[in-house]
């Protein structure tokens, strides 16, 4: 690789943060091996590590506001861990279903950093992006039920109320029991997850399907730049909103945003300054994934830019469509050259 490629930082597009090894000037790559799990390396996010050990410091910290104690707060860290391995697990099946990869897990609380690349049309690759956050949805309307039968109401009971503690301390007060209470901070935080995943910034899964419903219609690099720019903007709100509320999980969550979106934006513009712009695909008749044209000119550039700046060089679009024609020649449809 060459030693000026912008591609050899560490991370990848797009909200992927893949790197082989982390990297100072870049926050994103932050991370630590956890254990491997059926061919995905699990790795959790710094920004994981640094939320736990806040939390817990605070926890054990007497008149802190917006705290809970220690036990509660280790629940609540377990109730973290299994919703961003449901999120995960769930993203990942949806893409291999279609074809796609996704082959490290980097954890954060919000689910993963990493991007799936799946195949097949436009609107399966939008609904593989949106199934975690409707099956977080589903087991959400699922836990509600046997809590509001437990506590008797709705509000702070079924549904917990996302900005606000209160209904915990409350119900534990009442000696609802352990089990109940891990079930209602799951919920809770099952709820919080789900409203946050919904700015269309990257590496949330608003701003992934508004970059996946984006990539037809505009082509690949603009859909990166016009999500990026969505996502500068939902930081400055999300961070205007936790200083107003002192919600410094909110405030850091923005900066993380912010950041995301920066490196996109810089990214995506040295790749189009490398390569040239990526075009929007032509239309097909036959959207099968596996029938994708890739003319030799195309697989001839494709070759070249992997040889100046590596594979983690190439775009989206560019490794499906050289799967593609991977697979052709090995079937043996695509001849020789």
């Amino acid at each position: 690789m060459n030693q000026g490629s912008p591609f050899d930082q560490g991370g990848g597009f797009v909200g992927d943060f893949r790197s082989q090894r982390p990297l100072a000037r870049h926050p994103m790559t932050w991370s630590l091996p956890l254990f491997q799990f059926r061919g995905i390396a699990v790795r959790v996010h710094a920004i994981f590590l640094l939320l736990v050990a806040v939390e817990l410091l605070r926890s054990t910290l007497p008149g802190m506001p917006r705290t809970l104690g220690l036990p509660p707060t280790l629940m609540l860290v377990g109730c973290m861990l299994v919703v961003a391995t449901l999120h995960e697990g769930i993203r990942t099946a949806a893409h291999r279903r279609l074809g796609g990869e996704l082959a490290e897990w980097l954890l954060w609380p919000l689910g993963g950093l990493c991007n799936a690349e799946a195949e097949g049309t436009p609107r399966q690759r939008e609904l593989a992006v949106a199934w975690p956050w409707l099956a977080q949805l589903v087991c959400g309307a699922l836990m509600a039920v046997p809590l509001r039968w437990e506590t008797g109401r709705w509000i702070d009971g079924g549904v917990p109320v996302p900005w606000s503690l209160d209904g915990f301390r409350e119900l534990s007060l009442q000696g609802i029991g352990v089990g109940w209470e891990v079930l209602w901070l799951l919920q809770w935080w099952n709820l919080v997850s789900l409203l946050l995943q919904l700015p269309p910034a990257l590496p949330l899964t608003g701003g992934r399907f508004l970059m996946t419903w984006l990539e037809p219609r505009l082509g690949w690099s603009e859909a990166v730049r016009v999500t990026a720019r969505a996502g500068i903007g939902s930081a400055v709100a999300m961070l205007v909103l936790g200083l107003a509320a002192g919600l410094w999980t909110l405030t850091v969550l923005a900066l993380v945003l912010w950041i995301s979106s920066r490196e996109t934006i810089d990214r995506v513009e040295a790749s189009d300054a490398f390569a040239g712009p990526i075009q929007p695909p032509e239309p097909r008749t036959d959207l099968r994934p596996d029938k994708d044209t890739l003319d030799q000119a195309e697989l001839d550039r494709i070759l070249a830019k992997i040889k100046a700046s590596g594979i983690e060089s190439l775009g989206w679009r560019e490794r499906r469509l050289l799967k593609a024609a991977t697979r052709r020649r090995q079937g043996g449809d695509g001849g020789s050259r």
